[in-house]
């Protein structure tokens, strides 16, 4: 059986019930395999969540980097083709319970995470700033632009501020670009 789609997705799933409690018996009674043939494809219950955090990061890269190739769509259009491009197949904010119980058990995986958010970070930003829709920011506008949103994505993914505040991550992150490019004024 090879890694596609579809097994991510059942890994997820998992994940989304049992967080890092799930046993790989239980795993491999989910996608219907022997516990041999999840080890071939997974050398343990690491490489699962490292490989795991990969293809759901890349979920969210791949439509930055789409965004980054659109630059003449304006900020609107912008804020409205990511809002329809968050994954519908998972439930993120199981996961983000999931990334907490990383940071506390899993320090290599969180590291991995951190990568993972500093690369969406300068995507997001990247697609920003090169937006000809979007003013000519300073070298100091830059640098807190991109400082808000390694800061936050950390935040939102690795606090529990979502939970306490009762906000799902899809609304509080388009939140997020609402504000940045819109600013607060009327």
């Amino acid at each position: 059986m090879n890694k596609n789609k579809k097994i991510y997705e059942i890994i997820i799933h998992v994940i989304e019930q049992k967080g890092d409690r799930f046993t790989t018996s239980e795993l491999a009674s989910e996608l219907r395999i022997s516990k041999r043939t999840l080890y071939d494809m997974f050398p343990s219950k690491d490489a699962i969540i490292n490989e795991t955090i990969d293809f759901v990061f890349n979920d969210f890269k791949n439509n930055w980097k789409k965004a980054e190739l659109e630059a003449t769509i304006t900020p609107s259009e912008l804020l409205k083709g990511q809002g329809k491009s968050f994954p519908t197949t998972y439930d993120i904010d199981k996961l983000i319970k999931f990334t907490i119980q990383i940071r506390a058990g899993y320090p290599k995986q969180w590291a991995r995470i951190q990568q993972n958010l500093d690369e969406l970070s300068q995507l997001i930003y990247e697609a920003f700033i090169e937006n000809e829709n979007v003013r000519v920011l300073t070298d100091t506008e830059k640098k807190i632009l991109q400082m808000i949103l390694q800061q936050t994505l950390t935040q939102l993914l690795g606090e529990s501020f979502l939970e306490e505040n009762n906000l799902n991550f899809k609304q509080t992150i388009m939140s997020l670009f609402k504000l940045i490019l819109f600013g607060i004024g009327y």
